[in-house]
């Protein structure tokens, strides 16, 4: 008998009995981060669409960039916002905890040279595979996965690469929207976890919590229909800083198909651009 002619019934079952010996669960992908794993039943699962949100400059492209290097599959990361050697720059400077702009400068001493090293070493059979997105559009970011060695994460960062440059719908909502879709349809297909990067275009910037909520995605509430969670990323010290908050930082789950709502602490070591896990 081929797993083809198993029940997916019978899967499940046997996928609960290998849990239950101890044995790791390959649909599930650990984030690297245990308090993040924990409030989501595991980490992401192969299939889903997530969506992360945060305002400009709350680090959103640097949190994805720190699971793609910490996760333990295969991850192809793709980029709008910046070309691949640069984001390899800020993989190297955030796992060797340097300074990006003293890394891009060359001005390191001896030590940091030593951490360095010993990153290059960490990532060397770890890192992502990270592409620039030069053409818009869910078709690019499927043709992207079929160049890979079967990805099992998929990273699209960020929301406005979804506008293909051909698109015909009459707004850009409308594109956007059908796009989050599309992307939750290409998980299903390629077997992966899909994890979108958004500045959350409707964010009311006047308002007094500027916590991310589901409404401030945007694109005809597409977010909160097609994505299997939504993680909203906040960083008071971003608003205000004479709140003793530097660095802390709330990663709060909006919307999770499979459990409850809830939020982790996170720590933001801006000299490095690395979160690390509070608890």
């Amino acid at each position: 008998m081929t797993t083809n002619d198993i029940s997916p019934l019978t899967r499940v079952v046997t996928r609960v009995d290998r849990l239950r010996d101890g044995v790791d669960d390959s649909a599930i992908i650990r984030t690297g981060f245990p308090s993040l794993d924990r409030a989501i039943g595991g980490g992401f699962r192969r299939g889903d669409l997530i969506v992360l949100g945060g305002d400009d400059g709350s680090g959103t492209s640097s949190l994805v960039l720190a699971m793609a290097c910490r996760m333990r599959s295969r991850t192809l990361v793709l980029t709008s916002e910046m070309r691949a050697e640069q984001a390899y720059e800020r993989a190297l400077a955030m796992t060797a905890r340097v300074s990006l702009e003293s890394l891009r400068a060359g001005a390191i001493d001896e030590e940091e040279r030593g951490k360095l090293a010993a990153a290059a070493v960490t990532l060397r059979d770890s890192a992502p595979i990270i592409d620039t997105m030069l053409d818009g559009g869910v078709d690019a970011v499927a043709r992207a996965a079929d160049a890979s060695p079967a990805p099992e994460v998929i990273i699209v960062d960020g929301l406005e690469s979804l506008i293909a440059s051909d698109s015909r719908l009459q707004s850009r909502d409308e594109a956007l929207a059908y796009a989050v879709l599309q992307l939750k349809r290409l998980a299903l297909l390629q077997n992966a976890a899909v994890v979108l990067v958004s500045h959350l275009p409707s964010l009311d910037r006047t308002r007094h919590d500027r916590r991310p909520r589901l409404l401030d995605f945007g694109v005809s509430g597409a977010v909160g229909i097609h994505a299997d969670l939504v993680l909203g990323l906040f960083r008071e010290e971003l608003y205000d800083g004479d709140l003793g908050v530097t660095g802390a930082t709330e990663l709060r789950v909006l919307k999770f198909r499979d459990g409850p709502l809830g939020y982790v602490d996170l720590y933001f070591y801006a000299q490095w651009m690395r979160f690390e896990d509070v608890v």
